[in-house]
């Protein structure tokens, strides 16, 4: 009997050991731009990781660049739209926009990290 215990002790111990840790969540190093995209993008899109990985690094830069150009023009026309289209052509997301790029592009699907499958 106290073998058969101190083996049932032993086949625990060794299953809680090799069992797999719960993969840790994403801990972005682009806290500021976090906070931007958080404060006036996730209440539509949710979390940085949801939509920063429809496209590549290159192609978000794009997105971004001539002060948002091509973001205006994926929001231009949507129900709901006006608060961001406001937002969109301020001086706010000038100043907000490249922190808020990094950020995003960390979530990109050529990032190195690629926090969505990790």
């Amino acid at each position: 009997m106290k073998n058969s215990f101190g083996l049932l002790i032993l086949v625990l111990l060794f299953s809680f050991s090799t069992a797999q840790a719960k993969p840790k969540a994403h801990v972005t190093k682009q806290l500021v731009g976090q906070a931007y995209y958080l404060k006036r993008c996730s209440h539509c899109h949710g979390e940085g990781n949801r939509g920063g990985n429809l496209y590549s690094t290159r192609e978000w830069k794009k997105i971004f660049s001539a002060h948002g150009a091509d973001l205006i023009e994926l929001h231009d026309g949507e129900e709901g739209t006006q608060k961001v289209m406001k937002y969109l052509k301020s001086k706010d997301f000038k100043k907000e926009s490249a922190k808020m790029l990094k950020f995003i592009q960390e979530f990109a699907y050529d990032s190195d990290t690629i926090p969505t499958c990790n």
